[in-house]
């Protein structure tokens, strides 16, 4: 970049792309050139008082004034070790926001700027390929208004700089100056958005958030007297329904129903260890996503961890909600045929436990995105992480409570992960009609679960072959192809519910066949196959996931329809296993008392830990360095975060309001004893 372009980055505080191949500027010669720059390009902007601030700053910085010199000192500068993909000079937000000047009143308003360089130069252009890690042309750097929310793209060849400008600065005017200054550079090409801007005036809490800081203030009465109540009096059996509401708010009894073991006869054991493994690895899951998008000043770690086999656990997570689905998939259908058995089946009984069962602490979480959420912090992105996410749920909260989301309007997510709350709901709806006829008859209702269990297979094959969608989600590929991935195939029930079936199959095998005696030979058979396929399911796509893998539309066909259905089925044995006193070790490993408290809150660490990953990456406010102890201790710090949080969710909110549902449904057959008595 020439030198009157580097002034000019200066002065508009845009950015300095030629910073590090100079010594420090003589600041008295910038501020003197500044003049010059702002009155050429002073017809660009629109707002009158804005072409006045950028006058007395470059004035200010020629007088070394402080103000201007930390307007100055917050804008992003060209980073060191660029060509390891430290590309995001974020600058100095805190500095740049606080700045406020009271003559000439001055406040600083912060701006980042994302900015897409190609080159003539074929030299020049070898280097912005590396420092992007290969990335310029895959990823969706410019025009990014319409990117998915929340945004789970890879941000490996975005460079952005942070920009300190003038208050009244509005973002078109930044825009303007900023996309003039690039237009007379000849030695490269670039483009360039301002993606967010931000000052420190405070916002006056809405209406929305004062209703939401009420209904929390309301929970927290009711936990408080409630408890009062119970330390006080005790607690009063056969009370009467009101009073067993509030006393579901008690604090010490729920408390003891968390920590409380028990080993309940008939009890399906493993249960709780896997489900707690299985939320674990979700939630390490979803951080590696949103490392891909944090600022490092080592982006290439990234792309070399790619390359390590004992890394394919994170690289290739996306079986662990499939453990989910089998397991719910199972309990449907274990219950169901106790039901049957009994003659207790009510389907709207069961649809209305289990949406009061889901959706209260669900509602209220969401309630939390819409209102407070953007107020727990700030950052260079926190527009991107936090806010466009929360507006997300203020906009379609309806689609959540009617679990649809995974379908409608989905492309603003709403608290994104919970589009398995809703394939989960879809598949619970129908499940009875499966069951029914594996329990009135067997011979039709297996023909039904196989072809169940075959349709989303070979349509998935069919569909990842025809439009060659990725068969899992891979760094080495495009935005638009991510993008299709996550719309068409991760989050749609009809692609991901083999496993459920599986599950239902396997609920009939353990309440037909209790106790089922197996021969030493099909038990060491089962476990190396169990094994095995474990192996093969997260390892095996080893070749698929590196770097410069090419595109194999039959290899992806394969591997999308067939990964899921094994790794069911891999896990189903595992549980039956443990369930017929076959699982050794790993069966008193899975049924560690320490699981059960954990497995009780592990909804709640569901539906919170993804807000607190994006709290997370939003608020990095200049690039870190990484490594994999720097991965291992923040991954331990946020499992430690969604731990108590959830706890806190569960006792003040998911507890009480099971205990109620409890007492809601439990309540006619109680009448009816009190009656015949």
């Amino acid at each position: 970049m020439s030198t009157t372009v580097t002034r000019c980055f200066f002065v508009l505080l845009v950015c300095c792309f030629s910073q590090a191949l100079n010594v420090l500027p003589n600041l008295k010669e910038i501020g003197t050139n500044a003049q010059l720059v702002v009155n050429d390009i002073a017809p660009l902007i629109e707002d009158e008082q804005c072409r006045s601030d950028l006058l007395i700053l470059a004035d200010s910085i020629e007088k070394l004034d402080l103000w201007a010199m930390k307007m100055l000192d917050a804008t992003g500068k060209w980073n060191p070790a660029f060509l390891l993909g430290n590309i995001k000079s974020l600058g100095s937000y805190e500095e740049c926001v606080s700045i406020q000047q009271s003559k000439p009143y001055i406040k600083g308003k912060y701006c980042l700027a994302n900015v897409h360089l190609t080159s003539n130069d074929e030299q020049i252009d070898s280097l912005l390929e590396i420092a992007t890690q290969k990335r310029r042309n895959r990823e969706i750097t410019m025009n990014r208004t319409n990117t998915p929310v929340p945004d789970l793209l890879p941000s490996m060849a975005l460079i952005q700089f942070g920009i300190c400008v003038p208050s009244t600065c509005s973002i078109a005017d930044v825009q303007k100056a900023f996309g003039y200054i690039i237009s007379k550079e000849k030695s490269a090409n670039g483009e360039v958005q301002i993606e967010s801007c931000y000052t420190n005036d405070a916002t006056p809490l809405s209406s929305g958030d004062l209703a939401f800081i009420g209904c929390v203030a309301i929970v927290a009465g009711l936990v408080f007297l409630s408890s009062v109540i119970e330390t006080k009096f005790g607690v009063k059996e056969d009370a009467g329904f009101t009073y067993g509401c509030l006393m579901a708010f008690s604090l010490p009894t729920n408390w003891k129903k968390l920590f409380v073991i028990s080993h309940h006869p008939g009890a399906l054991k493993s249960l709780d260890g896997i489900r707690v493994l299985s939320t674990l690895w979700v939630v390490a899951g979803h951080k590696i996503i949103f490392t891909l998008q944090e600022p490092w000043a080592n982006k290439c770690f990234q792309v070399k961890s790619l390359e390590k086999l004992a890394n394919m656990p994170f690289t290739n997570n996306m079986p662990s909600v499939d453990t989910f689905f089998l397991m719910s998939g199972m309990l449907r259908s274990f219950n169901l045929l106790k039901e049957f058995q009994g003659n207790r089946f009510r389907f709207f009984t069961d649809v209305a436990r289990r949406y009061l069962r889901l959706t209260p602490v669900y509602a209220l979480v969401i309630a939390f995105y819409a209102t407070l959420l953007t107020r727990l912090g700030s950052g260079p992105r926190w527009e991107k992480f936090v806010t466009e996410p929360g507006e997300a749920c203020a906009a379609h909260w309806k689609n959540n409570l009617l679990y649809i989301n995974s379908y409608v309007h989905n492309n603003k997510h709403c608290m994104i992960q919970t589009w398995y709350l809703a394939s989960d709901m879809h598949l619970f709806l129908v499940s009875p009609l499966v069951v029914y006829a594996l329990w009135k008859k067997p011979a039709t209702g297996k023909l039904i679960l196989f072809l169940l269990a075959a349709i989303p297979i070979c349509f998935t094959a069919w569909y990842t072959y025809n439009f060659e969608v990725l068969p899992t989600y891979l760094l080495n590929n495009s935005d638009e192809k991510l993008i299709s991935y996550q719309r068409d195939v991760h989050i749609t029930t009809h692609h991901r519910m083999a496993p459920y079936v599986v599950g239902l199959a396997l609920g009939y095998i353990l309440y037909v066949k209790k106790n089922l005696h197996l021969s030493l030979m099909s038990v060491i058979s089962g476990w190396l196959m169990c094994l095995t396929t474990l192996y093969v399911v997260v390892f095996g796509a080893f070749n698929i996931v590196q770097y410069d893998h090419k595109y194999d539309p039959v290899e992806s066909a394969l591997y999308a329809s067939l990964h899921r259905i094994a790794w069911a089925f891999a896990v189903g044995w595992l549980i039956f296993a443990c369930n017929n006193e076959r699982g050794g070790w790993i069966t008193e490993i899975l049924s560690l008392n320490v699981f059960q408290p954990l497995s009780k809150i592990s909804y709640c660490i569901y539906l919170s830990h993804y807000v607190i990953l994006m709290v997370g990456t939003a608020r990095i406010k200049t690039p870190l360095y990484a490594d994999d102890y720097a991965l291992i201790h923040s991954l331990a710090g946020d499992f430690t975060i969604s731990f108590a949080v959830a706890t806190v969710l569960y006792l003040s909110v998911e507890a009480p309001l099971f205990e109620i549902t409890r007492l809601i449904f439990s309540t006619p057959k109680n009448v009816t004893k009190k009656k015949e008595n």
